[in-house]
Parts: structure tokens; C-alpha cells; sequence
């Protein structure tokens, strides 16, 4: 079983990922802060049905974010960024100064209020041309979230966010053009994907990584290169996001098949485990595959090579069969795999839980 085969990519990837933002007040003229209020109060009533006081729109408007990098954003710093970050706020379920009495009416209205944070999107994409109020934008349409569903309309907003180096949204286009997105009109490129996953990934967009490293691991769109998949893969573990355990699966199946590694039947064995333990439907498939015996595949194989201890077999009848086998002896093979293992040391995943992963597959099969 291949477990490098792709998985469609989450619509939230076109989400940012950034910390929480921290909210405090921010000193602004009173008129001014009066004539934006009521603006904001009517432009939001008209295009989401919602109201509120004058108050809790104050509180609101009045507001500084703290954004990744330790940037203070606010309405009249840079408008674009301060409605994109209001409507992510809001779609956390989190406003500005909840210990203000003004936030809690404003709570009132805009706890988990989609509508509110798509209108804040697209004041930030329209009115302001802020890239990350686009993407934002995008992830609505694409996702029906306070709007409804458009998948032309997503792919169109994706696209101008990329115009704008938005690496969320490069990370969601390349993914379409991974596969293909028939719905928004995106026709499979592969070449494209990978593409848009790089300039994704070089600015630190964590949902680039997977999809990435399977198309270096397959060649698909990119000139194959097993070592680099596995090199990002290894990004994505350290990362523990909700791809870690698929992640851990695909690394698990390089080891097994020699992809990228050493072929290593421990190591594909203890990082089997813990994607099974992640909860990963495939290496929970996989892990009896790996323990099978090297030369007569039986379950569970409890015996490793005494050199470079890579490979299982069920009894020693089984490992002197592959010693002498006679068109790929493992004697060939094990002094080259012995010293390999001795510089990796066996770093990576935890080797030490082999034992007692063979103890419970004795139980179990």
C-alpha cells in the first residue's frame, strides 16, 4: 500500500495561521472616530442585517491589534489589515477588550456571525486591496461561510490575492491545480501547483508543505526528488499540525519502500505507529504490512537482521533464506545498511517503541 497517495487539501488552508491577536484602545480624533462609527454602523446594517449600538461600535473601531511580527494594526494605520484581522477575530468568536461592557454588547451581534466576518473581508479586499482580506474572501466563497457558496467568485479573489504575494492564497490555488477544481473553472496543472506551493512554502506557509512534499516524492509537475520530499515531510511533523499524522504515514511508507531513505523497517515501523496513533485510517491499514516478514511476509515478524537491524523476519529459517537468496541476497546489501545505520544512529522517530508495538501485534494478530 502506497501512502504517498494525496489527500484533497482543506478548505482552511486559505486561512491564516498567525497567533491570536491581543486588542487594546487607540487614540483617534473624537469626530473622526464619530464619522467612521456611524459609517460603520450603517454600511453593516445594510449589507448584514446586523445592529449595533454606538457604543460597541466605538469599541470596536477603537481597537489596536497586535498581528504576527508584534505589527500594531489599526483603522487608521492600515485599514485593510484592521477589517481582515476584525473578521478572522470574529470568526473566533473573539472581539477587542472583552472586559469593556461595550464589547459584550457587540458579542451579542457578532459571536460566530459569519455574515459579519465575510462583510469584513470584503471591505478589506474591495475597498482597501489588503491580500489577506482576499484570501479571506476567497475561503467564503469557497466554503458558503456568510455568503453563498461561489466557486468562480473563490477562484477569481484567490487569484487576485496572489497577484498580491498572499501566501495563504498561493497555497490554496496551488492545491486546485494540483487536482483540479472543475467547480471555479481550474483546469489541473501541475507544473502551476508546484509553482505556487514553493513561492507558498518559502514564505512560511505551513499548508504548502504536504502537498509539496508528495509532489517532489512522485514527480508530479516537479523533477522527482525523494531526499527533498522527506525533508519536508520531516517540516511538517515538527510543525504538529492536524497534517502531522499523515504526514508521519508517508515517512513511515519512504522507510518501508527505501523512498528518499534508507529502507528501514524499524524506523517505518515506529513512525507507523504514531500516525496510527494520530488516528491515520491508512496507517492503520499499513502497519500490518510492515510487520510482515521480509521473505515469507507472516505476521507479526518478531526477529531483526543481527547486522544492520533493518530488516524483519519471523525466525531465523526466514533470515538465512534472504542471506542466501539467489538473486538478491541480503548479505549484499547488509554490511552497506549496517553503516548506514550506524551514522543515522536511528534518529527520528522512537525506535524504543518497536518492542512494544511487536508485543501488542502478537496479541492482536
Amino acid at each position: 500500500m502506497d501512502l504517498t497517495k494525496r489527500r484533497p487539501a482543506a478548505a482552511a488552508a486559505a486561512l491564516h495561521r498567525s497567533p491570536r491577536p491581543r486588542a487594546s484602545s487607540a487614540a483617534m480624533e473624537p469626530e473622526a472616530r464619530r464619522r467612521a462609527c456611524e459609517e460603520f454602523r450603517a454600511k453593516l446594517c445594510r449589507d448584514t442585517g446586523t445592529n449595533l449600538t454606538a457604543a460597541a461600535c466605538e469599541g470596536l473601531l477603537g481597537a489596536t491589534f497586535e498581528c504576527q511580527g508584534g505589527e500594531q494594526v489599526s483603522l487608521q494605520s492600515n485599514p485593510g489589515r484592521f477589517y481582515s484581522r476584525l473578521g478572522e477575530m470574529i470568526s473566533m468568536t473573539i472581539v477587542p477588550d472583552p472586559a469593556r461592557e461595550t464589547t459584550v454588547t457587540a458579542r451579542t451581534a457578532l459571536f460566530l456571525n459569519p455574515k459579519v466576518a465575510w462583510w469584513c473581508y470584503r471591505e478589506a479586499a474591495e475597498v482597501h486591496k489588503h491580500p489577506g482580506g482576499m484570501a479571506n474572501l476567497a475561503s467564503c466563497y469557497y466554503t458558503g461561510a456568510g455568503v453563498e457558496a461561489n466557486p468562480p467568485e473563490a477562484v477569481a479573489w484567490y487569484h487576485k490575492a496572489v497577484g498580491l504575494g498572499d501566501p495563504a492564497a498561493q497555497a490554496t490555488l496551488g492545491t486546485f491545480y494540483l487536482t483540479g477544481f472543475a467547480p471555479g473553472g481550474v483546469v489541473k496543472d501541475a507544473a502551476r501547483a508546484v509553482e505556487l506551493l514553493d513561492q507558498a512554502a518559502e514564505q512560511g506557509e505551513f499548508g504548502a508543505l504536504f502537498p509539496l512534499a508528495d509532489c517532489y516524492l512522485t514527480g508530479e509537475g516537479v523533477e522527482k526528488d525523494a531526499v527533498h520530499g522527506v525533508a519536508l515531510l520531516r517540516q511538517v511533523i515538527e510543525k504538529e499540525d492536524e497534517s502531522t499524522a499523515l504526514a508521519q504515514a508517508t515517512l513511515a511508507s519512504c522507510y518501508h519502500h527505501g523512498d528518499g531513505v534508507e529502507a528501514d523497517t524499524v524506523q517505518a515501523a515506529a513512525w507507523c505507529q504514531q500516525a496510527a496513533t494520530g488516528g491515520d485510517a491508512q496507517a492503520i491499514e499499513m502497519l500490518p504490512i510492515i510487520l510482515q516478514c521480509f521473505f515469507c511476509s507472516a505476521t507479526p515478524a518478531r526477529q531483526l537482521c543481527n547486522r544492520c537491524r533493518k530488516v524483519r523476519y519471523c525466525d531465523r529459517q526466514c533470515q538465512l533464506g534472504h542471506w542466501n537468496h539467489e538473486t538478491e541476497p541480503h548479505k549484499g546489501h547488509c554490511h552497506r545498511a549496517a553503516e548506514a545505520s550506524q551514522q543515522e544512529g536511528h534518529v527520528g522517530a522512537p525506535v524504543g517503541m518497536y518492542c512494544m508495538l511487536l508485543a501488542i501485534c502478537a496479541k492482536v494478530l
